[in-house]
């Protein structure tokens, strides 16, 4: 649980002390932004990946690879 003196409200032009934002220390907001960016690049590069193979080769023009690549190119384009 925060103290007072941690917290700040999240709206304070409203009135709203209901709204409270943790304040996280710089190295653990450093660590956060590290792990959630390395998400993002490693779905972008997977994806990819399938986009990629499933294009290239002709062995996989199946049905179902053509769904599998349009899953792939929507994952990418909300992962980009």
């Amino acid at each position: 649980m925060s103290t007072p003196d941690e917290a700040e409200l999240c709206y304070p032009h409203l009135g709203n002390s209901s709204c409270r934002r943790i304040v996280r220390s710089h190295s653990v907001s450093v660590l956060l932004h590290i792990i959630l960016s390395s998400i993002s690049v490693l779905t972008l590069t997977l994806n990819l990946l399938v986009i990629i193979s499933i294009s290239h080769f002709r062995k996989l023009h199946t049905p179902t690879n053509f769904l599998l690549l349009s899953l792939a190119v929507s994952d990418f384009s909300i992962g980009f």
